[in-house]
């Protein structure tokens, strides 16, 4: 059970290190490069704010362009229909130039179901990609940041290099050991998700 709890708290937490600022570093092509071609998720682990709670880092190529990627990671509201343990999503308003975006985990009994409003801002790249990045309202989170972002990957514009970054602290009763230990087994499953749903599966 604490598999699958981590898991769902991984999978899609509304999702950092990021913030709102956008990274316009450009996209490496050295060592990841022959893993990430095979399809492999890459997944590294980081300090979460104030060493509590969990942060990771999972990069991943889609083999669609970024536009089109990037279009089911800004749609907060149709998350519901392929992400993970997701339950129920809606966009719940704008304020500005950013989405109100709520989103509903599904935990197994006895732990309640997460739930967040977030902040989510969207920023086109200079590389001619783009991020989504949000910050917390309110929830059954003590902190929930995360981006989406979504470069070129090659030389015909077909593929995407996606990285998906997660800082977050979840009000449920798991040690932060066990969730930082769980979750590099995790995020794989968030990617063949967004994979399926850019081949139209």
């Amino acid at each position: 059970m604490l598999r699958f709890c981590v898991s769902i708290l991984c999978a899609f937490s509304a999702v950092t290190c990021g913030g709102d600022k956008a990274d316009s570093a450009p996209v490496s092509a050295g060592a990841d490069q022959a893993q990430l071609d095979k399809g492999e998720v890459l997944v590294k682990s980081l300090t979460p704010t104030g060493d509590e709670g969990v942060a990771a880092e999972a990069r991943a190529v889609v083999s669609a362009p970024p536009e089109k990627v990037f279009g089911f990671l800004d749609d907060c509201a149709r998350f519901k229909e392929f992400m993970p343990r997701v339950k129920d999503s809606a966009l719940r308003g704008t304020e500005g130039d950013a989405k109100i975006c709520y989103t509903e985990i599904g935990m197994p009994f006895p732990i309640s179901n997460l739930w967040s409003e977030v902040r989510s801002v969207t920023t086109r790249l200079p590389d001619g990609g783009y991020q989504r990045a949000w910050t917390l309202i309110k929830g059954t989170y003590k902190r929930n940041t995360g981006n989406w972002k979504v470069q070129p990957w090659g030389a015909d514009g077909t593929k995407s290099l996606v990285t998906y970054t997660l800082d977050v602290n979840p009000d449920v009763m798991i040690p932060d050991a066990i969730i930082r230990k769980a979750q590099t087994g995790s995020l794989p499953d968030v990617f063949e998700a967004l994979r399926k749903r850019a081949q139209g599966g």
